[in-house]
C-alpha cells in the first residue's frame, strides 16, 4: 500500500471539509470521485473509515493535541493537528484492528520528528493521566476513559517499544525515555538522571479496630388467640357494629348536659325566610321550559345601519373596485369580441374531459412502462451481480500474487533495516564519546558565565542604589514645593470665550441666545407638523365619508337589482306556473274534443245504421223502391271512404314530417360524434408519435451512457494494467537477479509441465491398447 500518499489524501480529506455546505458522506464521496480514482477498494475504504472516525472523536482529539501543543511548544506545530488526529485515532481506537507491521511501515513513511513527539506523549502514561484524562474526563465517562482509553494505550505498550526506540534515535540520536533499563543498552542505561526516592518516614499506627455491633433481639411475636378460629366474619362485623353503638351512646351521655353556645346575631329579626321564598320562585319561573310565548316575534323589523369602521370600509371599497374591474373587463371584451364568454366555457369543460381520458391512458400507459424498465433494472442488476462475481474472483487472485511481492520486498526491507541499525549503533558509540567531552566544555563555559553575571549583577546593584538616592530627593522637592499654597482662583464672564482655538467657539451668553433661537424655530416646525397632521385627519375623514356614501349607493343598487331578479324570478315562475297550466288545460280540452267527436260519429253511426235497418224493414214490410234504398245507401259509403282515405293521408303527412326532423337532428349528432372521434384519433396518434420520439432518444442516450461505461471501465482496466506493468519493470530494476531467477523458474516449471502432459498421454495410449498386444 502507498501509505504516504493515503495519509495526504486522508489530510487533504478533513481540510476541505464544510459542514454547512455538504454532509460527511457526500463530502467523501465527491472527494473520492475526483481526486482517488487510481486507488483500489480497500485504499478507499480505509479513507472513508479515518474520515468519519475522525469527525466522530473531532472533540476527544482536539483535547489531546491542544495539551499536546501546550506541553511540547518548542517541538511541535499546529499546522500538524490534521496529521496528529488521524495518527491519534489509529492508536487509540483502531489499533487493535490493523497489522502491527503495517502500521510500523505507515508511521515509518511520515516524518520521524512529528511520529516520535506524538507516541512518545500519547505512550507516557503518566503524563497522559496528569494532564489530558481531567479534560476527557468532562466530556466521556470516566470509566470508559480509564478502562478503555489508557488501558488500551498499556496493553500496547509492550508492542510499541520496538518503534518507541527506532523512532527515537531516528529524531534524536537518542533512545526512548519510556523503554525500560533493560531494554536499553549499556550506553543509554549511563545517561539516566536520577530518581527521586521516598523519605524513609515511621508508619502511623492503625487505629484500633471497632468493637462488633451488638446483636439484635429477636422479637418474640404473641401466641394467636384461641377464640380467633371460632368466630365467623359476620360474627366479628356483628360485634364491631354493636361496639360503635354502645361507644356512640356513651359520647352522647357525657355530652347530654353540655350547654351550646349561643350567638347574639341569632336574636336579631331577619328577613331570611321570604328571601329564600323570592329566590325560588323566580328559580321555579325560569324553569318552567313548556309556556307559551306571551308576545309574538314582530313582522316587519326596520333594518338597523351598520356602522363601519375604517378596516371595513377599506375592505368594501376594495371589493367594490374589483367588481367594477370585472364588469369592466367583460364590457369591453363584449365590445370588442361581440360574445359571450359561456360558449368558451363549454368549450373548455369539454376539453378538459378530453384531456382527462387522454391523461388516465398516459397514466396506465406510463403504468406499464414502468413495470417493464424495471424488469429491465433487475436483469440488469443480476448482470452487473455477475461481473461483480468474476471481478472479485480476478482481484482474489491478484491479491494473492500482490502478497507474495510485498512478503518478499518485505524481508528484503528487514535485511536492510538490519544493516543500519548495526551502522546506526556503531555510529552512536562514537557520538556519545563527543558528547562527553562537548558537555565538560559546556560545564567550564556556564562557570565562567556565572562569574561574569554576578560581577554584573553587582555593578547594576550599585547602579540602582545611586537613582534610587536621587529619585529620593527628587520626591522631597516636589513634596515642599506641593506645600506652599498657589491661588488657582480666576473671575468668570459669561459673555466671553474661553480661547481655546476651536472652530465655532463661543461664549455663554450667545450660547444661550442661539439656544433660544433653534427652541423657536422647534416650536414652529411643531406646529406646523400640527397644522398639517390636522388637514390630513380632516381629507382622511373627508375621503372616508366619501367611500361610505359609494358604499352605502352601491349597496342600495345593489339590493334594488336583488329585488328586482327575486321579482323577475317570481314572474318567470308564474309565469311558467301558468303556461303549464294552460297546457294542461288545453290538453284536457282537446282530450275532452276528441272524447265528444267520438262520441258523435258513433252516435250518427248508429243512427244511420238504425235508419237502414228501419228503411229495409218497411221495404220488406211494404215492399217499396229497392232501387233507391241501394242508391242512398252506395252513395253514402262512397263518402264515408273518401273521407278515411283523406284523414289517413293527413296523419301519413304529419308522421313524415315528424320523422324527417328527427332524421335530421340524428344526422347533425352523428356528425358532430364523428368530428369528435376524428380529433381524439388524431391526438392519440400525435401523443404516440412524440412518446415514440422521446423513446427513440431515451434508448439512444442509453446506448450512449452504455457505451460511456464501456469507454470507462476499458479506461480503468488499461490504467491498471499499466500501473501493473510499471510495477513489474520497477520490481525488475530493483532487483534483475532475482527476475532471472524467476524467469529460470518459470521456464524449468513449464518444462516439467509439458513431461508431465506427455507422460499422461503416453500412458493414456497404453491403457487404451488391448491386453495381449501390450503383453
Amino acid at each position: 500500500m502507498r501509505y504516504q500518499q493515503l495519509v495526504t489524501h486522508v489530510i487533504d480529506l478533513i481540510k476541505s471539509y464544510n459542514p454547512i455546505i455538504l454532509t460527511p458522506d457526500s463530502h467523501c464521496e465527491q472527494y473520492i470521485q475526483e481526486n482517488c480514482k487510481k486507488l483500489f477498494d480497500t485504499e478507499i475504504m480505509f479513507l472513508k473509515q479515518v474520515f468519519s472516525g475522525v469527525q466522530r472523536y473531532e472533540e476527544f482529539l482536539k483535547i489531546l493535541t491542544k495539551t499536546m501543543f501546550t506541553l511540547l511548544s518548542s517541538t511541535t506545530n499546529r499546522n500538524d493537528a490534521t496529521l496528529y488526529h488521524i495518527f491519534s485515532y489509529l492508536i487509540l481506537f483502531r489499533l487493535d484492528e490493523l497489522p502491527y507491521n503495517e502500521f510500523k511501515k505507515m508511521v515509518n513513511e511520515q516524518d520521524p520528528v512529528k511520529m516520535n513527539v506524538l507516541l512518545q506523549f500519547l505512550f507516557d502514561i503518566d503524563k497522559v493521566i496528569t494532564h489530558v484524562k481531567p479534560l476527557w474526563i468532562e466530556i466521556y465517562d470516566p470509566q470508559y476513559i480509564h478502562e478503555t482509553v489508557i488501558g488500551g494505550l498499556e496493553q500496547h505498550f509492550p508492542m510499541m517499544k520496538d518503534l518507541l526506540s527506532s523512532l527515537s534515535s531516528r529524531a534524536t540520536g537518542k533512545q526512548s525515555e519510556l523503554v525500560q533499563d533493560d531494554e536499553r543498552p549499556e550506553s543509554a542505561a549511563k545517561k539516566q538522571p536520577t530518581k527521586t526516592m521516598p523519605f524513609k518516614l515511621s508508619e502511623t499506627k492503625k487505629k484500633p479496630d471497632p468493637p462488633p455491633p451488638p446483636k439484635p433481639e429477636l422479637y418474640k411475636s404473641k401466641p394467636v388467640p384461641s377464640n380467633l378460629n371460632k368466630k365467623t366474619l359476620q360474627q366479628i362485623e356483628e360485634d364491631n357494629k354493636l361496639r360503635f353503638e354502645q361507644s356512640k351512646k356513651k359520647v352522647q351521655e357525657t355530652y347530654k348536659d353540655a350547654k351550646q353556645f349561643e350567638f347574639k346575631t341569632d336574636l336579631r329579626p331577619t328577613n331570611y325566610e321570604t328571601v329564600k321564598k323570592e329566590v325560588e320562585d323566580t328559580l321555579n319561573q325560569q324553569l318552567q321550559f313548556n309556556m307559551k310565548i306571551a308576545k309574538p316575534a314582530p313582522a316587519d323589523l326596520e333594518t338597523a345601519e351598520i356602522k363601519l369602521n375604517a378596516a371595513a370600509i377599506l375592505r368594501e371599497e376594495m371589493l367594490l373596485k374589483k367588481k367594477q374591474d370585472i364588469e369592466r373587463e367583460r364590457v369591453k371584451n363584449l365590445e370588442v369580441n361581440l360574445r359571450d364568454s359561456g360558449e368558451f366555457e363549454e368549450w373548455k369543460r369539454q376539453q378538459e374531459e378530453v384531456e382527462q381520458i387522454a391523461r388516465m391512458e398516459h397514466q396506465q400507459q406510463k403504468k406499464i412502462e414502468m413495470e417493464l424498465a424495471r424488469e429491465a433494472a433487475m436483469r440488469a442488476q443480476e448482470e452487473k451481480f455477475k461481473e461483480n462475481r468474476i471481478l472479485a474472483e480476478k482481484m482474489k487472485v491478484e491479491a494473492v500474487e500482490r502478497l507474495k511481492e510485498r512478503q518478499e520486498l518485505q524481508q528484503e526491507q528487514v535485511e536492510y533495516k538490519k544493516q543500519l541499525i548495526e551502522q546506526i549503533m556503531e555510529a552512536e558509540k562514537k557520538v556519545y564519546l563527543q558528547v562527553e567531552k562537548v558537555q565538560e566544555k559546556n560545564k567550564q563555559m556556564a562557570e565562567d558565565q556565572k562569574l561574569e553575571m554576578a560581577r554584573m549583577l553587582e555593578l547594576k546593584r550599585q547602579e540602582d542604589e545611586q537613582i534610587r538616592i536621587k529619585r529620593e530627593e527628587l520626591i522631597k522637592q516636589i513634596r515642599e514645593l506641593e506645600r506652599q499654597p498657589i491661588k488657582r482662583t480666576k473671575g468668570y464672564d459669561p459673555t466671553e470665550t474661553m480661547g481655546y482655538g476651536l472652530l465655532e467657539e463661543m461664549s455663554l451668553a450667545e450660547l444661550r441666545d442661539r439656544l433660544e433661537v433653534v427652541k423657536a424655530e422647534r416650536k414652529a416646525e411643531e406646529e406646523d407638523k400640527r397644522k398639517e397632521i390636522v388637514t390630513q385627519k380632516d381629507e382622511y375623514l373627508s375621503s372616508m365619508q366619501r367611500k361610505v356614501q359609494e358604499i352605502k349607493a352601491h349597496r342600495q343598487a345593489e339590493s334594488q337589482q336583488k329585488d328586482m331578479e327575486r321579482e323577475a324570478k317570481r314572474m318567470k315562475k308564474q309565469k311558467e306556473e301558468e303556461l303549464r297550466k294552460k297546457i294542461r288545460e288545453e290538453q284536457l280540452l282537446q282530450v275532452q274534443n276528441k272524447i265528444s267527436n267520438k262520441k258523435q260519429v258513433k252516435s250518427a253511426e248508429e243512427q244511420r245504421i238504425a235508419a237502414e235497418i228501419a228503411i229495409y224493414e218497411c221495404q220488406q214490410g211494404y215492399g217499396g223502391n229497392e232501387s233507391l234504398g241501394s242508391l242512398n245507401r252506395m252513395v253514402q259509403q262512397k263518402n264515408n271512404w273518401l273521407g278515411l282515405e283523406r284523414e289517413i293521408k293527413n296523419r301519413q303527412n304529419e308522421k313524415l314530417i315528424v320523422q324527417e326532423g328527427v332524421e335530421s337532428v340524428n344526422l347533425r349528432e352523428r356528425k358532430i360524434l364523428a368530428e369528435q372521434a376524428k380529433r381524439l384519433v388524431k391526438t392519440k396518434v400525435d401523443f404516440n408519435q412524440a412518446y415514440d420520439n422521446e423513446l427513440k432518444t431515451a434508448y439512444k442516450m442509453n446506448d450512449q451512457l452504455h457505451l460511456e461505461e464501456a469507454e470507462n471501465r476499458t479506461q480503468m482496466h488499461n490504467i491498471q494494467r499499466e500501473w501493473k506493468e510499471e510495477h513489474t519493470k520497477n520490481m525488475i530494476t530493483r532487483d534483475e537477479y532475482k527476475q532471472k531467477i524467476s524467469e529460470t523458474s518459470l521456464k524449468n516449471s513449464k518444462k516439467k509441465k509439458q513431461q508431465q502432459t506427455i507422460k499422461q498421454d503416453f500412458s493414456r495410449q497404453l491403457e487404451q491398447l488391448p491386453s495381449a498386444q501390450y503383453s
